[in-house]
């Protein structure tokens, strides 16, 4: 019989800090100085250069859990979200904070949570995080869960100005002599808490006008019935001539919705979407995040936290329109 050892999948030996020491020809202790990094040891710029390059090359880890019984805290970063498929924009966000925390030694453990399956409290006796982040498709009764469950939670839900975003979407189809507007509301439930901020945005811009609140429609974007349904609706209405999309995908699924019947968006009705996603930027008029920018307030948030220091208060503009011929 061959063993594992015979064909060579033995599980690699961990490299120890005493294996470090014999290849630098240093003590144990200043391995561990060193790749701890405390504080107040007079080791020369050169011994620990040597060290932490010696670690690199022999496929030093940490030992995670001794680690954690020495700082007190893990080196995971737990974002929950609500679906695997977060979006274009959350996908771009959750990129840029794995990177970030890459760089300070964190790691990001994204983990679809749902409250039926898992207590906060069963989660946390398995990851024991240093943060979460909590991202804008959980429940209020979950949220509350993480707050009485984590002693640092960043919320990237409140850090997006959805309220604005609908303004802005009313605001262009307005100024283009709309007066009739639909909106179309996503029916995945992991959406609805960002979906009704946009919405209230547009009624707000509406009641602003004087104009009438916007007929709403909800679709499922993985049943093209439903989209056609929400378009015969907005067509059959008398004067509605253009319409606001939660997101860019309905928008563009409303486009081709219309051109099977023989109708062009931007000439017989009128689309605007949000996010200006890669396929989006042939037609589509959307309503941009700038990503880059809010990630970078995100990142800085989620470290200020890891550091135990109240993170700013930034302003930025993050929003722009994009008039394309849909619009």
């Amino acid at each position: 019989m061959t063993s594992a050892a015979d064909d060579g999948r033995r599980r690699p030996k961990r490299v120890t800090h005493e294996d470090i020491a014999r290849a630098c020809g240093v003590s144990r202790a200043t391995v561990s100085y060193v790749l701890n990094d405390v504080p107040g040891r007079m080791i020369s710029e050169a011994t620990r250069e040597l060290v932490l390059r010696t670690a690199r090359e022999l496929g030093h880890v940490p030992y995670a859990p001794a680690r954690m019984l020495r700082l007190g805290r893990s080196d995971v970063v737990l974002a929950l979200v609500r679906d695997f498929s977060p979006g274009y924009i959350s996908n771009a966000l959750l990129r840029k904070l794995d990177v970030a925390l890459a760089e300070r030694g964190f790691v990001l453990l994204i983990h679809r949570y749902d409250e039926s399956l898992r207590s906060v409290q069963e989660l946390w006796q398995l990851v024991s995080p240093s943060l979460v982040v909590v991202m804008g498709g959980l429940t209020i009764s979950e949220q509350e869960g993480v707050d009485l469950a984590a002693s640092r939670v960043l919320r990237v839900h409140g850090t997006m100005p959805n309220a604005q975003i609908g303004r802005m979407q009313a605001d262009h189809l307005t100024a283009n002599g709309h007066r009739i507007l639909g909106y179309v509301l996503p029916s995945e439930p992991t959406l609805q808490l960002i979906a009704e901020e946009r919405l209230r945005g547009i009624r707000d811009e509406c009641e602003a006008l004087g104009i009438a609140d916007p007929v709403v429609c909800t679709v499922d974007p993985a049943n093209v019935e439903s989209v056609s349904a929400a378009l015969d609706a907005f067509l059959a209405i008398e004067g509605l001539t253009a319409v606001a999309a939660h997101n860019d995908e309905i928008g563009l699924l409303l486009v081709s919705a219309l051109q099977s019947r023989g109708l062009v968006a931007g000439r017989d009705l009128a689309i605007i979407g949000v996010d200006n996603i890669p396929s989006a930027r042939v037609d589509l008029t959307t309503v941009e995040i700038d990503v880059d920018l809010w990630g970078d307030d995100v990142v800085a948030s989620a470290l200020a936290l890891l550091d135990d220091v109240e993170p700013q208060v930034t302003t930025h503009e993050l929003l722009r329109v994009i008039s394309r011929r849909t619009a």
